[in-house]
């Protein structure tokens, strides 16, 4: 593990770097490090990069597609909380890479993963928030756990992905509302924010029409019973308040989901 680390350590240094199979096995085998200098500074990082900065072969990238869904680390031990949910909260980060990279132009792994795989890294990163139960965003022993703002971050690369189905829209939107209405903790750690971006960036990618919003805005309906009721509502409606910033700030915010959001309201 040590020659390993160094190895990998030192190739981030390296703008011309190649990649052993036998490295990208070890970065897959521990994703969920408990210690967030290797996970996050280190395989989190190279894999991003790797990913990105197209430093992988076209094969190497379609090995790392073929691992990631055949681990299921969205899966892993999803009962657990605490150093469980490091496997599956930087799973969804990978994922979310890989689809990112697999819908640009311009990129090396422009379609690269087949429609299958594709569909199941849909289906997986729909599914996975509605049984996510960490809360946790930063932790003193583990460092970003952040399981909730993965998960939002791949839901953005599902719904803006150009192959995945206009007529499906309407369910990530259902899964916002799933997750609203399942979650009974406030976000403490900005969550609301990053669920935020699955609707403004599909409505500025042409995802997602305001109208079509807007419209599910006047179908939500929290009954405000109890105190769990209304921490729910507070962070729907947080979340609907960036969406508002940022659509503002672009200039792209519509009459009608500017009324609608601002009606939102106990």
């Amino acid at each position: 593990m040590v020659r390993k680390k160094d190895s990998l350590q030192q190739k981030l240094l390296d703008n011309q770097v190649r990649y052993e199979r036998e490295e990208i096995l070890w970065m897959l085998d521990y994703i969920g490090h408990p210690d967030y200098k290797i996970r996050d500074e280190l395989i989190f990082v190279t894999l991003a990069r790797a990913i990105q900065e197209q430093l992988f072969t076209k094969e190497q990238f379609d090995f790392v597609a073929i691992e990631a869904l055949k681990r299921q680390g969205l899966l892993y031990k999803k009962e657990e909380v605490g150093q469980a949910t490091l496997t599956r909260s930087f799973t969804a980060l990978l994922l979310a890479n890989l689809l990112n990279a697999d819908a640009k132009k311009n990129s090396l792994y422009f379609k690269r993963l087949s429609s299958q795989q594709r569909m199941a890294l849909f289906e997986q990163g729909m599914s996975y928030l509605l049984y996510e139960n960490d809360r946790t965003g930063y932790s003193e022993e583990y460092g970003w756990v952040h399981a909730f703002a993965h998960g939002a971050d791949l839901l953005v690369e599902i719904i803006c992905h150009p192959d995945f189905p206009i007529t499906r829209v309407n369910e990530v939107l259902q899964v916002l509302e799933k997750i609203f209405k399942r979650v009974n903790w406030r976000f403490i750690s900005d969550e609301d924010w990053r669920l935020a971006r699955v609707i403004y960036q599909a409505v500025l990618n042409d995802r997602l029409s305001q109208t079509r919003v807007a419209a599910w805005l006047t179908s939500l309906d929290f009954p405000l019973e109890n105190s769990t009721d209304f921490l729910q509502f507070s962070n729907a409606r947080s979340c609907l308040l960036e969406v508002y910033l940022q659509l503002d700030k672009e200039k792209a915010l519509s009459d009608e989901l500017r009324e609608a959001i601002q009606l939102f309201s106990y």
